[in-house]
């Protein structure tokens, strides 16, 4: 059986998805597009069914391209029902759509839900009525405790054995504004509402939305998520992924190593030094890299992104933020990737998803590794200048925000396009439901470990081989001149910066040997946080932007880099700061 979830956005089709299909779940995206799809497998009222959850979607005729991939997925009509799900807060609004899905004539089932907070709120629906109105079942759910799910699993039985019985037939206009004096009628005999005290989360609806309070929680919320992230990668690193790899993969390593003689086969596997961040090896740094230095922010990032996307709190920090954002030609939802990258650029580069647009896309990337450092960068940043002065810190990095201010306004000069206006449903606030977000998570992972995993070893192989065929070597004294004399910074820093995309991190602590100066310091630190991303961040960014696009991105900063490198060093001298 083949069954297709659909609705408005934020109904909660995600929990009932997460509760039908438990962890089989698989993240695909519709054939020539962005848009992703889940499918799943689940068992329903005793029989094995296949299930697809398609993008929320207000009407079937829709423009923005999640609704169009929803509108076609659902007119192919190559499945055996279609479950309709409806938010009980929001019935007048969810009918337009439920009223469009009826007159295809396809079998039918609709669950309404969110009950519990419809009632809480004073919202009484009289499900019998509607369901003889509509002439399509009802049943009541309340997704998150698993409420209503054994009724459609006696439902489901039924409909096996008589599918006619669950198509609709009631006349249904095909004018628009016929539709609404429709769905006014229904709503008149169906709907009754009472006054209630609002609660503590409609409460904080309201602060997260107005202004004067808005802006200083959405900081508040930025500021804990960087550290959330930031504790739960660096704890998973030290305490787990770190000890794991050394104590028992890297031993065995070691050993395996030794067994091979042939020279140039051992220095592909293993790298020419057997330190995992030093010899570009696949089984050594093409496992150290995606697993150890990756992974754990990865595993953070979306635990925090899944609580504050079942909160219901993203499309409140978009708005808030979409004002300044598109004076700078940043959709709303463009500051997000910027946040997130502040951990790390890895899921900072998965979060572009939610933009629409490739222009968009393209911009936010582009903002994102020019003024957002990584944790590791940061920190390396600060330890190495905080022994002159603090001061010196906070200039790098105000430096690093005109620039990227700068370049969003180059960019929005000569993108073609316009950034879209943010039209955003803003959710109620709900407790994030733990098996919906550990089911996301695993989604998540799963694609991590299918598309970036192998991503990253393979980029590190392909620098490998330029490493023994001493390419790397070589371009390294063909830019020596230009850092000398454009950058006025020592020679010897083009080998730092020539192996430094690998991780960069490590690129800014390889500074310390060459006992520069304060001047030379910040000039570099500047440069190796904006040059290229590393190597596992252009490999991802790559996979989600493809070929084109990501070349665009990575083209524009290597040249705004260069730029705003030697600004900075002519600054530097001429205001005899330091």
């Amino acid at each position: 059986m083949k069954i297709i979830l659909t609705g408005n956005p934020n109904v909660g089709k995600s929990v009932v998805f997460s509760y039908l299909t438990g962890y089989t779940a698989i993240s695909s995206n519709y054939p020539g597009t962005t848009v992703e799809i889940l499918t799943g497998k689940a068992k329903i009222g005793g029989f094995d069914c296949d299930i697809i959850d398609l993008p929320g979607s207000y009407s079937l005729e829709g423009d923005n391209i999640a609704e169009k991939v929803a509108s076609d997925i659902i007119k192919k009509s190559d499945y055996d029902l279609i479950i309709n799900i409806i938010d009980a807060n929001n019935l007048e609004r969810n009918l337009l759509f439920a009223l469009e899905i009826i007159s295809l004539r396809t079998p039918l089932i609709f669950l309404i839900n969110k009950c519990d907070i419809a009632k809480n709120r004073g919202v009484k629906i009289n499900f019998t009525e509607i369901e003889k109105i509509l002439n399509v079942r009802i049943i009541p759910i309340i997704a998150t405790v698993g409420f209503g799910f054994d009724v459609l699993d006696n439902e489901f039985k039924k409909f096996t054995q008589n599918k006619e019985k669950y198509i609709p037939d009631i006349p249904v206009p095909s004018d628009t504004i016929e539709k609404w004096k429709k769905i006014g009628e229904i709503i008149s005999k169906v709907q009754k509402i009472e006054h209630k005290h609002p609660t503590f989360l409609e409460k904080l609806e309201v602060i997260t939305t107005t202004p004067v309070t808005a802006i200083p929680f959405a900081l508040i919320v930025m500021v804990l998520s960087f550290y959330i992230i930031r504790f739960i990668g660096e704890g998973l690193i030290n305490n787990l992924f770190a000890p794991v790899f050394n104590n028992y993969y890297f031993p065995v390593i070691e050993k395996l190593r030794n067994y091979i003689s042939y020279d140039t086969l051992k220095m592909l596997v293993f790298g020419k030094n057997p330190v995992p961040m030093e010899g570009f090896g696949v089984l050594t740094t093409g496992v150290y890299v995606p697993f150890v230095v990756v992974l754990p922010y990865v595993f953070s990032f979306y635990i925090v992104l899944g609580f504050l996307e079942d909160m219901g709190y993203l499309p409140r920090l978009a708005v808030i933020l979409d004002k300044f954002s598109h004076k700078i030609g940043l959709h709303g939802y463009g500051s997000i990737p910027l946040i997130m990258g502040l951990g790390c650029k890895v899921p900072g580069i998965f979060s572009l998803r939610i933009l629409e647009s490739n222009r968009d896309k393209i911009i936010a990337g582009s903002l994102m590794f020019l003024v957002a450092p990584c944790i590791p960068q940061t920190a390396m940043i600060f330890s190495i200048l905080s022994k002159y002065s603090i001061l010196y810190t906070f200039i790098v990095f105000i430096y690093l925000f005109i620039v990227g201010v700068l370049a969003s306004f180059l960019l929005n000069r000569f993108i073609k396009g316009s950034s879209s206006d943010l039209f955003v449903e803003i959710p109620p606030y709900h407790i994030p439901l733990l098996k919906n977000m550990i089911c996301k998570l695993n989604i998540r992972i799963k694609e991590f470990f299918k598309d970036t995993v192998i991503a990253i070893m393979a980029g590190i192989f392909f620098i490998n081989i330029l490493d023994i065929l001493n390419i790397l070597e070589k371009i390294s004294n063909f830019f020596s001149p230009f850092f000398k004399n454009i950058f006025s910074l020592p020679p010897e820093i083009s080998s730092v910066v020539a192996t430094g995309f690998l991780r960069k991190d490590i690129a800014i602590t390889l500074l310390t040997p060459f006992n520069l100066g304060l001047k030379e310091i910040m000039v570099s630190s500047f440069f190796l946080v904006t040059y290229l991303p590393c190597l596992a961040s252009m490999m991802v960014l790559r996979k989600e932007l493809g070929n084109k696009n990501s070349f665009y991105v990575m083209g524009f900063n290597f040249i705004i880099s260069l730029i705003f490198t030697f600004i900075f060093s002519i600054l530097l001298n001429s205001l005899k700061l330091i």
